[in-house]
C-alpha cells in the first residue's frame, strides 16, 4: 500500500505541473506539456500495473459453504427467514463456491 501512495503522490505532482504549464500558454510550454502528457500516460501504466500486482497478492478468505448453509437452515427453521430468502441465499452461496 505504501508504494501505491507514493505513485499517487507522483501522479498528483505530475498533474499539478501539467496545469501550471497550460496556464503559461507559450509555444515552449506546449512542447513541455506534450512531454508531461507522455509522462502522464507512462504514469497511468505504472499505476495500473502496481494496482494489479497489489490486488493479486491479497488473499481471499475461503468460504466455508457448509457452515453457512447450516446457519441458513437454522434461520429458516426458526422462521427468521422465509423459504424464498433461504433459496436465494443458498443459490448465492453456491454460486460463490463454484
Amino acid at each position: 500500500m505504501k508504494a501505491l501512495s507514493i505513485v499517487s503522490l507522483i501522479g498528483f505532482l505530475l498533474n499539478f505541473l501539467l496545469i501550471v504549464v497550460f496556464i503559461d500558454g507559450s509555444q515552449e510550454s506546449a512542447e513541455v506539456a506534450a512531454g508531461l502528457g507522455i509522462l502522464g500516460v507512462l504514469y497511468g501504466l505504472l499505476f495500473s500495473i502496481l494496482a494489479l500486482i497489489i490486488s493479486s497478492k491479497r488473499k481471499k478468505t475461503p468460504v466455508n459453504v457448509h457452515e453457512q448453509l447450516l446457519q441458513l437452515g437454522d434461520l429458516k427453521e426458526k422462521n427468521i427467514i422465509s423459504e424464498y430468502e433461504f433459496d436465494q441465499k443458498k443459490e448465492k452461496l453456491l454460486a460463490r463456491y463454484r
